[in-house]
């Protein structure tokens, strides 16, 4: 650890081009990201920024306090964080960096996903994402944040109750690049969303393997996540002393590495633990914690949406006080050249229509923060509702009432491949009302495994790729 400090601090010691800045920003600070702490690490950046500021590279500013932000963020200060993006999108704003545009909005996800907006997650997430996929394929940089991006796609999506398709990104992840905190989720899935125990357990084997090899000897965030899912599956197990055990394991490096959010879950699950053993001393003990964190916690996320809706306002004046002066400027200049008047005319419409547009997103933003994550849930109308009923109960008129009312979603699919049966478009119906697998199994009164089949086979009359979210592909096709 001094030895790896002493080589950093000689390297900075030396002047650097924009290149040696990069190598730093994005290789070295990820070997450091698990060897240092939090503090260390906001040091250390700060001292490339400083650098990267003498030589003008505005880039290398900008991608120094993103990575700061990740480090407040995931200590839990997200105000703190939020400073720091704004400071990296601020900068970034000329550039042309996908991946520093990648990075600066999957941070942006991590902030709305710990603030339990998770539908303002995933629209970052989606655009980090999109950023992503135009990176160089053969760079092992640029792949390792695809796959830190998919991994987080998937906590949004259980988050959100999709774990169907949380799972496919779980898997896509794994695919760039395995490490043990995907495959622990992975036998996370198999523990809560679907009870295959062998499945839970052989992937467990697999991230403790891992968590053994050079690369991952050191990182004791994902040791304590891998830990903390552990415990879950010994606990769905009635192992309740060995699951105390794993926990515990896991609140102790999750405090080393300052993870207030993953201790918080810890806290909750011992008290349910102590609960089982008849402990009610360690019971409330644990749930006490638990209440102290999370009051903390809140008033922390509090002080970010304010913060981040501040932030919005503002810019949002800034953004009309120049619409008005660039308006001011067009009638100032409508008495010259009649050419000119035209030309600054079309400029102008154009610049105040971009403005215009973003205005009307950071408006939606706004609202969407203002609101707690209960009220984003859709309310659904009296016909949806009873639908929903009508496919719980199997009644015989589901699809024809859905088919009723919501008409594009059949007219679609059949100008994909005509010869879709009745049975194929109900069950593709199901899949649009965001039923689950095992809901679908239950409606259809089909095996689960039987529902899985189906879904490959209407993927292959669809010509759709085995890995293609059903549920995101028909919204796609009737909400476009």
């Amino acid at each position: 650890m001094l030895s790896l400090l002493l080589c950093c601090s000689e390297l900075l010691s030396q002047h650097y081009t924009e290149s040696n800045i990069d190598t730093l920003l994005i290789k070295t600070n990820e070997v450091l990201r698990t060897r240092i702490s939090d503090d260390d690490l906001i040091r250390w950046n700060k001292r490339i920024i400083k650098e990267a500021i003498r030589i003008g590279y505005r880039e290398g500013e900008a991608m120094g306090y993103t990575n700061i932000a990740n480090r407040f963020i995931f200590g839990g200060d997200l105000t703190k964080g939020l400073e720091y993006l704004n400071k990296a999108e601020n900068i970034s704003r000329r550039s042309n960096n996908n991946f520093l545009f990648g990075k600066i909005n999957q941070e942006y996800a991590q902030v709305y996903s710990k603030m339990d907006v998770s539908r303002l997650a995933l629209e970052y997430n989606s655009k980090a994402m999109n950023y992503g996929l135009k990176l160089r394929k053969d760079n092992r940089d640029c792949r390792l944040f695809l796959r830190y991006v998919y991994s987080t796609r998937s906590v949004y999506m259980y988050k959100i109750k999709h774990p169907d398709s949380a799972i496919i990104y779980l898997h896509k992840s794994m695919k760039i690049d395995a490490n043990p905190l995907d495959i622990a989720n992975i036998a996370q899935h198999y523990t809560l969303f679907e009870s295959k125990p062998d499945s839970a357990g052989y992937y467990f084997q697999k991230a403790f393997a891992i968590l053994e090899t050079r690369n991952f000897k050191h990182n004791k965030y994902q040791r304590a996540v891998v830990l903390q899912n552990y415990g879950v599956f010994l606990h769905s197990q009635g192992k309740i002393s060995e699951a105390i055990d794993s926990i515990k394991k896991s609140i102790g490096l999750a405090k080393q590495v300052n993870r207030p959010k993953l201790i918080l879950d810890n806290y909750k699950e011992l008290s349910t633990l102590y609960k089982k053993e008849g402990n009610s001393d360690k019971e409330n003990e644990y749930l006490n914690k638990s209440i102290s964190l999370q009051d903390s916690l809140d008033a922390n996320q509090k002080q970010a949406i304010d913060l981040s809706i501040n932030i919005l306002n503002k810019e949002r004046e800034n953004e009309k006080a120049q619409l008005k002066n660039e308006n001011n400027t067009a009638l100032w200049y409508s008495g010259i050249f009649m050419f000119l008047v035209i030309l600054i005319a079309v400029y102008f419409y154009l610049r105040i229509r971009k403005k215009k547009k973003k205005l009307a997103e950071s408006e939606k933003i706004i609202i969407e923060i203002g609101k707690q994550t209960k009220d984003l849930k859709r309310k659904l109308s009296e016909n949806y509702e009873h639908i929903i009923q009508l496919a719980k109960e199997k009644k015989v008129d589901f699809f024809p009432k859905f088919q009723e009312t919501y008409p594009e979603l059949y007219k679609e699919l059949l100008k994909i491949n005509s010869n879709l049966s009745k049975s194929d478009l109900a069950f593709c119906a199901l899949i649009w009302l965001g039923f689950s697998s095992k809901e679908i199994a239950h409606c259809i009164s089909m095996e689960h495994r039987s529902v899985q089949t189906k879904k490959y086979r209407i993927r292959k009359k669809l010509n759709l790729e085995s890995e293609t979210d059903l549920y995101l592909f028909f919204r796609s096709i009737t909400e476009p």
